[in-house]
């Protein structure tokens, strides 16, 4: 085997912790996570938000009708999201790995060489931002996606509302969430105003009321109230379930995506990272030293296989497993 890949490894692996070391974050409190594209990003999405947001409610029932002994199992509405991620239906899931060589073997998997600009994306999160799979906040979000495109909240009407503001702002000290300051209806306060001390409330809203409905069909404790910060480019990072081998070999984590202003709109990681919450620290594999790696895309798979990194390793299902034995055999 040629050393170039593993030249190519080695150099990427060293600019993982030129990146980590001047990124200035506190790994106690933060933990890292990649992902690793085929095709360089200017902004970090899921797929559902780059085509077929408006369709994302039909999306998703056609595929559990058409495939209930699939979803039998599956109790809640992040873990059919997962399903449907496994099998390559666009949701508003973003995958990332603890794992900086399953992304560096992402990123040149599956390569063409027309546009081949593979990158990675380190992605610090603050530990409180990550999330179990059966948390009430994965449980609101992932819910989003079965709502029509139509839904709209007003998470802003407190500032029309004068005779609250004070109330609110007194209300802050209990509230503990993060300010609102880049909205136009809140500049002339005194300080950034939080939505209606962090809370909707949720009477007289049907579309809020529909969203309601399906949340309780999985938790029928659920509360009729919502954090309004959930409406308005909400983020979080969820921990699934380990039953599925694909997550447990890709060492998996899910970027849930919620909704933009009360209303079913993309939206990017990066629109999110003034929120102290998280960093993201794009990486070129084209550029520099590692601009070899698009012309020794094999070299690189041969070093990561010595790694432990194989195309069946990374996507185990047998009819992977077949590919990977084919080209190696064949």
């Amino acid at each position: 085997m040629s050393l170039e890949g593993m030249d190519v490894v080695n150099n990427y692996l060293s600019k993982i912790k030129e990146a980590v070391e001047s990124s200035g974050v506190d790994l106690d409190k933060y933990e890292i996570f990649y992902r690793g594209e085929n095709e360089y990003f200017e902004t970090t999405i899921p797929t559902i938000f780059r085509s077929g947001l408006e369709n994302e409610h039909k999306i998703f029932r056609e595929l559990e009708l058409r495939y209930p002994n699939i979803f039998d199992n599956a109790k809640s509405t992040i873990d059919k999201l997962a399903i449907m991620q496994h099998y390559g239906l666009p949701t508003r899931l973003l995958d990332l790995t603890t794992n900086p060589l399953l992304a560096l073997y992402m990123a040149i998997d599956n390569h063409t060489t027309k546009d081949f600009s593979p990158s990675i994306k380190i992605v610090f999160v603050n530990k409180e931002k990550i999330k179990y799979y059966d948390s009430d906040t994965v449980s609101v979000l992932a819910n989003f996606a079965k709502i029509e495109p139509n839904f709209s909240v007003d998470i802003y009407g407190l500032a029309n509302n004068n005779g609250k503001i004070e109330k609110a702002q007194r209300g802050m000290a209990k509230a503990h969430y993060r300010f609102l300051g880049n909205h136009n209806k809140l500049k002339d306060l005194h300080k950034p105003l939080k939505y209606d001390v962090g809370k909707l409330i949720c009477e007289n809203s049907p579309n809020v009321h529909y969203l309601l409905h399906e949340i309780k069909g999985e938790k029928p404790y659920f509360k009729d109230m919502i954090w309004a910060e959930h409406f308005d480019r909400t983020v979080v990072f969820v921990k699934p379930k380990h039953n599925n081998q694909r997550v447990i070999n890709q060492a998996g984590l899910f970027a849930l995506f919620g909704m933009s202003n009360g209303k079913k709109e993309s939206f990017s990681l990066e629109d999110c990272q003034e929120d102290n919450y998280f960093l993201i620290k794009p990486l070129k594999l084209n550029d520099g030293d590692s601009s070899c790696i698009k012309n020794c895309v094999e070299n690189t798979k041969k070093a990561l296989a010595i790694l432990g990194i194989t195309h069946d390793k990374v996507y185990p299902e047998i009819e992977h497993s077949a590919k990977y034995i084919k080209e190696l055999f064949l």
